[in-house]
């Protein structure tokens, strides 16, 4: 059973990794060719609408966590009667979800006004480019359930392989479009018919892997299994929205407080974090069905111990790439976009801050979610959505665009990074929360100290262009990595993965290499 995790995380983690590495050469270019031919106020329609469906999207969080979590089981023991039971219980929920967003997303338009400040001067119908992401977010989740299945049962490296088809697809119909008619409804047009025959595919493909779930005298759950879902759900879905909202209402509000340019100009950095989480998320996301089974089979000594493992990981990674996000993020927007994109340097702290804390993060909530543990602590979520709207609009006002991002960051460690870390220690591993502390604080500081040395070895390197990107990069890359080694190289959780990778990954490499030369 180990050896069918490691198998099936190394697959996706390796075929998602590549995957995303393709993907975002191709949304950077894709995005340039945006910002040529359309400009600001078009991005910053699309980061604000984006942001408006996020938080409309709320009624969806938490149900398939909840729906996952009773899949592995079955999955593990190979209980088709109960795959199928679950997938058409969540089948029913998610067709009324979607139906839910669709009509919650026509009741804002009355609100457009009061949302955005002043009118955009394009000649396209606002209400009808909105439409178009609304039908592409409401229409998702009519056909993309049976993809949690496919999750569940450790083979998300399939939905990586098709997703990486049909982004190449859509990113060059959409640089088509807009480079031949320079057409914002054609390029919203190729986005929405792309998604649903993806998921169309991939819905088919659940169903060969599964027949069992397709058919027609599906037995129901009984009634206490389905409270016992849905009790989660409710649990998870109260827990899940702060994070919604601290993800659906920044453009909202920098959108009323500074303006929609504003919105353009930040999330192109947003778009290079989120290229890079697409890439190194996959650690997390790879792992997370195998840690579904781990934690649905092993003692909680095995737990503790690959949980350490993941925010050892984690924390050098993440330092790594937020820190590589300050250093260099507006080197690269000025490279790619031009100077005019650059934000200033404390916005891009603030955003590099914002994404290292909300990473960091992602071991907890993996294991939050993977052990069930829903409702302990679940009331986090009203506290941070307040707390979070609250501080977004008072730094907001005061110190303008970074503040927004400030707020994040501060909300994030005082709610989920505090709350998720203590029920995990208290209610799953039966430890002392302050150990979960002295880890972070040591991964902070670890990658506070390797950032800033790696910055100033960067700092006076004169050589321009394109080629001195390169160069610093690589010093950079050196010099972080090479401080980082050195702070961990005696810790435990260093020991241990250098002996997983040495034994598991180079050995068997070795060995094949020599079958292969006999």
């Amino acid at each position: 059973m180990a050896s069918s995790r490691k198998k099936n995380s190394t697959r996706n983690l390796a075929v998602s990794l590549v995957s995303y590495v393709l993907y975002t050469l191709l949304s950077f270019a894709l995005r340039a060719v945006f910002i040529r031919t359309l400009g600001e106020t078009y991005l910053g329609i699309s980061g604000l609408f984006s942001n408006v469906l996020t938080l409309l999207s709320f009624a969806e969080l938490g149900v398939a966590q909840a729906i996952a979590f009773h899949l592995y089981k079955p999955i593990a023991e190979e209980d088709y009667e109960k795959i199928a039971s679950l997938m058409q219980l969540y089948k029913i929920v998610y067709r009324i979800i979607g139906c839910f967003v669709i009509v919650a997303g026509l009741a804002v338009i009355p609100f457009f006004g009061v949302i955005i400040k002043s009118k955009p001067d394009i000649p396209e119908n606002l209400v009808i480019i909105y439409l178009f992401y609304l039908l592409n977010t409401g229409v998702s989740y009519f056909v993309s359930y049976k993809q949690t299945l496919i999750s569940a049962a450790q083979k998300s490296y399939i939905i990586s392989a098709y997703g990486i088809v049909f982004k190449f697809l859509r990113v060059i119909l959409q640089s088509a479009v807009l480079l031949l008619f320079k057409s914002f409804y054609g390029y919203l047009s190729v986005q929405l018919v792309l998604m649903i025959v993806e998921n169309i595919i991939l819905a088919e493909k659940a169903n060969r892997l599964y027949p069992e779930i397709k058919g027609k005298n599906i037995k129901k759950l009984d009634k206490s299994e389905r409270n016992d879902i849905f009790s989660g759900v409710r649990a998870l879905l109260i827990y899940k929205i702060g994070s919604a909202i601290m993800n659906g209402t920044d453009n909202i509000i920098i959108t009323r407080l500074i303006s929609l340019e504003a919105v353009g100009f930040s999330d192109n950095y947003l778009m290079i974090i989120t290229a890079i989480s697409a890439v190194v998320d996959q650690i997390p996301k790879a792992v997370t069905a195998s840690v579904g089974n781990l934690n649905a089979t092993a003692d909680k000594e095995k737990k503790y111990s690959v949980f350490k493992n993941m925010v050892f990981v984690c924390g050098w990674v993440y330092g790594f790439c937020a820190s590589g996000v300050f250093v260099f993020g507006s080197q690269f927007i000025e490279l790619v976009f031009g100077s005019k994109w650059v934000l200033e340097p404390i916005t891009v702290f603030a955003l590099a801050s914002t994404f290292y804390i909300s990473s960091f993060h992602s071991p907890t909530a993996t294991y939050r979610m993977t052990t069930g543990s829903f409702v302990h602590g679940r009331y986090v979520a009203v506290l941070s959505s307040v707390m979070n709207i609250v501080l977004s609009v008072v730094l907001g006002k005061l110190i303008g665009l970074s503040g927004v991002f400030f707020a994040t960051t501060i909300t994030r460690i005082f709610s989920y990074g505090i709350i998720d870390a203590y029920v995990l220690y208290k209610y799953i591993f039966e430890r002392r929360v302050w150990e979960y502390g002295a880890m972070s604080l040591f991964h902070f500081a670890a990658a506070g100290v390797s950032g800033t040395l790696g910055y100033f070895a960067v700092k006076y390197i004169a050589l321009g262009g394109v080629p001195g990107f390169v160069l610093r990069l690589v010093v950079y890359s050196v010099v972080f990595n090479a401080v980082y080694l050195l702070l961990v190289f005696k810790t435990p959780q260093f020991k241990e993965i250098y002996s997983i990778v040495l034994n598991d990954f180079l050995k068997k490499l070795v060995s094949k290499i020599k079958k292969k030369e006999c």
